[in-house]
């Protein structure tokens, strides 16, 4: 069981902060005054002149180097740079600056991540389900989703590919993928530097790099960040406890290694450690009227442990080139939440999880052969190799007055205590245990080629044969009994993707693709539900799109439009059994989807001015009819005191029918996490001053309304849209090495909520969480 140390109840700015911030607010000010002082001259050429404005953008999505404007995806990138300006440090930071993109979470800490509607519904099972959107990190496929709450660290640039990536990318790209790129090593080099962080709650981060070279042929990259910040949210039933907190430490050692012109190899070992509060999520009922004040009385703290190896090497042969990317990853999570998200005093009644332990070791490999850039046909095949043991153990503590239940006392300590080995005598409120094995192998072969029909007219046909497998080991446990179960499944799918893509000039690039993506089913087993199926079935998701990527006004505007249209099958969602605990994986048979997007990057007087602008259109609905069970009604049903329920769900049949007819028919209902309209804008303005350069940027983002569950119940389901405006001024001094900087995120302290979470087990309350309040964050970085 994990502890907690108590933290200061107050938030804001402590005198270290107060301090740091002033100095760096009288640095700036000084800037600006001297600027009025003196008459500006350009005393430095900080960027070049002339109308070609907007530099080219290389990315890696086709799985070789190429520029954006000719890669034939709907594709965003985000530099190192724009997430510091924005001090977006999590990849739910990216939500509303990429089109389409939408993070959220479900039970405090488990990410949903989604594209164009497309994601996971499933977190509470992870171990048998896989993300509908992949993460790569320098190549390597990473496969837990409780992943997604490390800081962002080391940064060069993300790249988000929207759609269904079925050719090169695989099993859990249905919806897309994001592939984080990090900082490599470099020969003949010695650079690094360093920047340190303060602000409000108490934040501090501190980070530095340095590259050093070995002779000619070995350069080694060290990277360390520590950040901290004391949490957004105080829990007024617990004493000098706080919640959204961040205390983790990053580390990273990469040692490159390029004995000839043709060869490369880079090791590289990451490392990752938080100990911390959860993450705040206030119940519906909670009286306290603030957003950033929760009223639950038993802990949820947090603790998360990765650690990534990787050997990535490449030979350049005469007519193709080798890849090579071999991993491990380990991850240790343990988690203790209360998730009633409210005190015994109002409820009367208690959902405590004891423990929600998750232990992953993966390796995995992936090998390619490609044709040299520039031939004739420009070629890709390879396989692709996993191996997954992934081990969890929950232990849930609970009453709730019901038919059978008259009141409820509040839990002592110890009967919030179950160790995670099999339990002979579990204590009397133990309502679920569960301690699951799973051996996961996934295998793929895929190739990809683009044939250049005719200088300006490009066909690119792919495919993907993906075979995934796994056994599961499940034992479950609890006041009323206990047993196991063993289940295998296999699946054999082919994916693949066809696109031409027409230069209509030289600056001016059309596309048409369609691709198909999927990713695995299951099994449920037999634990006696009462409609759960027994098996669940893959997920494919079949997307037309067109596009167009252009390049105006002498390259200083650059603007990408896509549109698209999905035919999404068996959604994979948690669907709630009339019998307690009994819930499994099922399939919503039919979702349509489609949108339009729309991205825009602007430059003009001479580069110093900078606009950039993004736009997410989008629309979805169940098709056809399909009944489905509201775990909420569920509850209600099965807690009245009149026949047939007078005995509880679960216990006879007629309480179960009863349940099941008033299923409810989601026909038409949008999907979950798919806001109809979302979108940014920035500019930023470069003032050349007589003592360095000022930079001023401000930032807009909105999120539009969404639904939550596809069950689309108003007061419980519908999340409301917001916008946020970031601003940052920048200042760099002439002749120095020097950068400094003030960030406002959240500027007018909105009250957004970036998800709403119906725990679909215990007493099934819903919880809304809330987008980080107003920060003001100073920064001094040096490089050399």
């Amino acid at each position: 069981m994990l502890t907690y140390a108590e933290r200061s109840s107050m938030p804001g700015l402590s005198r270290r902060c107060i301090s740091f911030l002033a100095v760096l607010a009288a640095l700036i000010m000084a800037a600006a005054i001297s600027a009025r002082a003196q008459t500006p001259t350009p005393v430095q050429p900080s960027l070049p002149s002339g109308p070609t404005a907007i530099e080219s953008i290389v990315v890696t999505a086709e799985k070789r180097p190429g520029n954006i404007q000719k890669t034939p995806l709907a594709l965003s990138t985000v530099s190192a740079r724009a997430l510091d300006l924005s001090f977006v440090t999590q990849v739910s930071g990216l939500n509303g600056l990429v089109p389409s993109l939408e993070i959220t979470q479900a039970s405090g800490f488990e990410n949903l991540v989604s594209i164009r509607g497309v994601g996971s519904e499933t977190p509470e099972n992870a171990l048998t389900t896989v993300p509908g959107v992949s993460e790569f990190i320098d190549g390597v496929y990473i496969a837990n989703t409780v992943s997604l709450d490390q800081t962002l660290f080391d940064i060069d640039h993300i790249e988000v590919l929207r759609g269904p990536q079925g050719a090169l990318y695989g099993q859990s790209s249905i919806g897309g993928a994001i592939n984080i790129l990090t900082k490599q090593p470099v020969l003949n080099q010695i650079s690094g530097g360093a920047d340190v962080s303060g602000g409000t709650y108490d934040l501090t981060r501190e980070r530095g790099d340095i590259n050093i070279p070995v002779g000619e042929t070995i350069a080694v990259r060290a990277a360390i960040e520590k950040f901290d910040d004391e949490g957004f949210t105080r829990d007024s039933a617990i004493p000098n406890f706080r919640l959204d907190q961040t205390h983790d430490i990053n580390g990273k050692i990469a040692i490159l290694w390029k004995p000839a012109d043709n060869f490369t190899a880079t090791l590289t070992g990451q490392w990752y450690s938080a100990r911390e509060n959860g993450s705040a999520q206030k119940n519906i009922l909670d009286p306290d009227p603030s957003p950033r004040v929760v009223d639950q009385d038993y802990p949820s703290l947090f603790a998360l442990r990765t650690q990534l190896y990787h050997l990535n090497l490449q030979y350049d042969a005469p007519w193709f080139t080798i890849k090579s990317v071999s991993a491990y990853q380990g991850l240790n999570n343990t988690i203790q939440e209360d998730s009633s998200r409210l005190t015994f005093a109002i409820l009367h009644a208690y959902d405590d999880v004891g423990a929600w332990d998750t232990k992953v070791a993966n390796y995995n490999e992936d090998f390619e052969i490609q044709s040299l850039t520039g031939s004739v046909v420009d070629w890709t095949a390879g396989a692709f190799v996993l191996n997954q043991a992934s081990q969890q153990f929950v232990a849930e503590f609970e009453c709730a007055p019901s038919a059978y239940v008259e009141r409820c006392s509040p839990p002592t300590a110890s009967e919030l205590t179950v160790q995670p080995t099999i339990e002979s005598d579990p204590p009397g409120n133990l309502d679920y245990g569960n301690d699951e094995h799973v051996e996961r192998r996934s295998y793929a072969g895929f190739a990809q080629a683009t044939a250049h029909i005719l200088p300006d007219l490009r066909a690119t046909l792919g495919g993907r044969y993906n075979i995934d497998t796994y056994t599961q080991d499940s034992f479950s446990f609890s006041a009323f009994g206990d047993g196991t179960v063993r289940h295998a499944y296999t699946d054999h799918v082919p994916t693949g993707r066809f696109d031409l893509d027409w230069d209509v000039t030289a600056d001016d690039m059309l596309y048409a693709s369609v691709a198909r993506g999927y990713k695995p089913g299951g099994v449920n087993g037999t634990y006696g539900q009462y409609i759960v199926p027994a098996t669940f079935s893959p997920e494919t998701n079949t997307a037309f799109e067109l596009g167009s990527k252009n390049s105006l006004l002498d390259h200083a505007l650059r603007l990408d439009l896509a549109a698209y249209y999905y035919f999404y099958r068996n959604m994979q969602y948690i669907e709630t059994d009339p019998v307690p605990f009994d819930g499994g994986m099922a399939n919503i048979p039919s979702i349509h989807a489609y949108g339009l997007e729309a991205e825009a990057n602007y430059a003009t007087m001479q580069q110093h001015l900078h606009i950039n602008a993004s736009l997410a259109l989008e629309n979805a609905a169940v098709i056809g009819t399909y009944r489905t069970i509201d775990s909420t009604l569920a509850h209600a049903i099965e807690g009245e005191t009149t026949p047939p329920c007078a005995y509880g769900g679960g216990y006879n049949t007629a309480c179960d029918a009863l349940v099941v007819a008033n299923a409810a028919n989601i026909r038409g209902n949008a999907p979950p996490d798919m806001p109809k309209v979302s979108g940014s804008i920035n500019a930023s303005y470069i003032f050349d001053i007589p003592t360095g350069t000022l930079t001023p940027r401000a930032e807009y983002v909105y999120r539009g309304a969404e639904w939550a569950r596809v069950f689309d119940v108003p007061n419980l389901d519908r999340v409301k849209a917001y916008g946020v405006v970031n601003l940052n001024l920048t200042y760099v001094p002439t002749g120095t090495r020097w950068t400094v900087s003030l960030t406002a995120t959240n500027l007018f302290n909105v009250d957004g909520i970036n998800s709403k979470y119906t725990d679909p087990y215990g007493t099934g309350q819903t919880s809304i969480q809330y987008i980080p309040p107003l920060q003001v964050i100073g920064s001094l970085g040096y490089r050399f």
